[in-house]
C-alpha cells in the first residue's frame, strides 16, 4: 500500500503505525494531526522576553565569543611575534630571546584555551618589546653621538 506521498510502507507495517526509531520518545504521546508537537526539554519561561539579536546572552559565550570577563574574541589577543624578532636585533639578544619566548607562550595558551594567561603573556611580551625598542633606540643615539664626536676630534 502507498501513502499519499507515494512512499511504500515497510513490509509488515500498517499505514498508521510509526516506524521504530522515529517519532517521539517512548512514553510520550504524539501530537494530533495538524498540531505542532510539544518541544522536548524545558519550555521557555513565560513572561521573560528573549534577549534581542546581537545582545550578549546572560549565560556568556563559548571560547572565542567574548563572554563575561573577556576583552573580546580570542583572535584579538596579539602575540607580537614580529616585534619580538625585531627586538632580538634592536635591543639585544637577551631581551629578544625573552620576548620571543613570551610570544610563543601566547600561542600555546590560546591553543590550550587559557585565554586569561594568553592575555597576560601578550601584555608581558609587549612590555619586553617596548623596553627593548627604547634601549635599542637609546643605544643608536648614543652610538651616533660617540661616532660624531670621534670624527670631529680627528
Amino acid at each position: 500500500m502507498t501513502n499519499p506521498y507515494g512512499q511504500q510502507q515497510p513490509y509488515g507495517q500498517q499505514p498508521g503505525q510509526p516506524q521504530p526509531g522515529y517519532g517521539p520518545p517512548s512514553g510520550a504521546t504524539p501530537a494530533p494531526y495538524g498540531q505542532p508537537s510539544p518541544p522536548y526539554g524545558q519550555p521557555a519561561p513565560y513572561g521573560q522576553p528573549s534577549p534581542p539579536y546581537g545582545q550578549p546572552s546572560p549565560f556568556g559565550g563559548g571560547p572565542g565569543m567574548g563572554g563575561p570577563g573577556m576583552g573580546g574574541p580570542v583572535q584579538d589577543i596579539p602575540d607580537y611575534k614580529g616585534w619580538a624578532i625585531a627586538s632580538l636585533f634592536l635591543g639585544g639578544v637577551l631581551l629578544g630571546i625573552f620576548a620571543i619566548m613570551k610570544s610563543n607562550e601566547v600561542g600555546q595558551y590560546k591553543m590550550q584555551g587559557n585565554y586569561a594567561m594568553a592575555e597576560q603573556a601578550s601584555r608581558t611580551t609587549k612590555t619586553i618589546c617596548l623596553i627593548s625598542t627604547i634601549l635599542g633606540g637609546l643605544g643608536c643615539v648614543i652610538g651616533l653621538i660617540v661616532f660624531i664626536a670621534a670624527m670631529a676630534s680627528i
